[in-house]
């Protein structure tokens, strides 16, 4: 058992996730923060893999380990600036756009150092090592896309915690898009503590 969790802990993680934020509207006091626990616990392990990666000098050389820790850290980003965007927190669309420049670059950084390598049995143990952070990077770009891609209307309706409330997805949106208007942010407000209130 601790050697199935040691191995899968990643995909354990990203599917309890996953689960929480389609299961939150199920619990509306207590669902968006176990959601945003989750995506904080997801972003600390990528985070602390990159760390982790960064400080083994014994099995891999110096511009791996370089590569490898930015690239984890700017998918620990990413996931931080989905949670963002589902919430609907200020700055999230910017947030999105920071990390998928990371990410690309991130890539484009690797494919230079590959391009540089001048022996073949060195390309391939750097393709080698390099193939599941670009994976999981090349993962991240497209989940990031998808969420700028997407409306607001459609990201809250889609993934919100309380998108089976028509009135609520509207003053939440409206609260988004208009945060100097302080009539509507106060509606939405006071809508939002009525709604948690009455369960």
């Amino acid at each position: 058992m601790k050697t199935f969790i040691k191995k899968y802990f990643e995909i354990i993680l990203l599917l309890n996730t996953i689960v929480f934020i389609f299961f939150k509207p199920n619990m509306p006091q207590f669902g968006e923060r176990i959601s945003m626990i989750m995506f904080g616990t997801l972003a600390f392990y990528y985070l602390a893999s990159g760390v982790m990666v960064f400080l083994d000098k014994y099995r891999i050389n110096r511009s791996v380990r370089l590569i490898y820790m930015i690239g984890l850290w700017g998918i620990a980003m990413t996931v931080i600036a989905i949670m963002a965007r589902i919430a609907l927190i200020q700055m999230n669309f910017e947030l999105l756009i920071i990390c998928l420049s990371s990410l690309v670059g991130v890539l484009l950084f690797a494919w230079m150092s590959y391009n540089h390598i001048e022996k073949e049995e060195n390309k391939k143990a750097f393709a080698y090592f390099m193939q599941p952070l670009v994976l999981r990077s090349i993962l991240a770009i497209f989940a990031a896309l998808g969420f700028l891609i997407m409306s607001n209307y459609a990201v809250y309706k889609t993934f919100g915690t309380h998108r089976n409330d028509p009135v609520y997805i509207e003053k939440a949106i409206n609260a988004y898009e208009n945060p100097k208007d302080t009539l509507t942010v106060n509606d939405f407000k006071k809508y939002d503590e009525l709604k948690r209130n009455s369960k």
